[in-house]
């Protein structure tokens, strides 16, 4: 009889359970209609640090003397799947250039990391794995160290011990005075904040533009003498 009971008080829980989750399926607002964006559709909302947009997402590849060796354009809004195309994109224009030698080592901020981008074949990277104020604030909570990691540690613990060494250090600390640099020459000495064409191929062909001019702009201020902010701005 215990049994019985029991057996029923189950079922009569289950059946409330059900009729409460039918109510609230009933009561839930509506989800909007979806929406497209009939002026670009190959475009897509991308999060930006002021809110989202409409557009697409570029990328480059800078050495350290803050040319771009490899521009790239795509609607993916994650950064995560455009690190392994970058450096082949960047492996194969230094071989179209007839440019001997091989890439040192890839340094790539935390949109980038990933355990597959971290152990995936090719050149020696560097990508940290939280934003740089976490970086920061994570050195001086744990202090720096040297030598290889531990051993048996994750990809993830190999990567996240490599910029609390010097050398580590001092290799991600070249991210700032290269590929950030180029980004804000772009949008405000020049103020390019955004393509004038639509669709990926377009958008392709104009951020190669974009990038091509700014590598000829520097060239030519490095011949001459000039600082590259005036050379970009007159």
């Amino acid at each position: 009889m215990l049994f019985r009971l029991e057996a029923r008080e189950q079922v009569r829980r289950a059946k409330a359970s059900l009729a409460k989750a039918a109510k609230a399926a009933k009561d839930a607002p509506r989800p909007p209609e979806p929406q497209a964006n009939v002026t670009d559709p190959e475009s897509r909302i991308m999060k930006t640090a002021s809110g989202w947009v409409q557009g697409y997402n570029a990328q480059a590849a800078v050495n350290e003397s803050r040319i771009v060796v490899a521009a790239l354009v795509t609607n993916a809004g994650n950064d995560v799947g455009q690190l392994l195309p970058l450096i082949a994109a960047t492996e194969h224009n230094a071989a179209a250039a007839k440019i001997q030698g091989e890439i040192s080592t890839v340094l790539a901020d935390a949109g980038y990391w990933s355990e597959a981008n971290a152990t995936a074949p090719g050149p020696d990277r560097l990508i940290v794995t939280t934003k740089d104020w976490k970086q920061r604030k994570a050195a001086r909570e744990m202090g720096t160290t040297s030598g290889p990691p531990p051993a048996g540690a994750s990809p993830l613990e190999q990567m996240e011990h490599r910029p609390r060494t010097e050398a580590g250090m001092i290799a991600y600390a070249k991210r700032s005075c290269t590929v950030e640099p180029v980004i804000g020459q772009t949008k405000e000495n020049r103020g390019i904040r955004r393509f004038m064409r639509r669709g990926v191929s377009a958008a392709q062909s104009e951020w190669s533009l974009i990038c091509a001019t700014g590598n000829i702009a520097k060239l030519f201020a490095h011949a001459d003498g000039r600082d590259l902010a005036q050379v970009l701005t007159t």
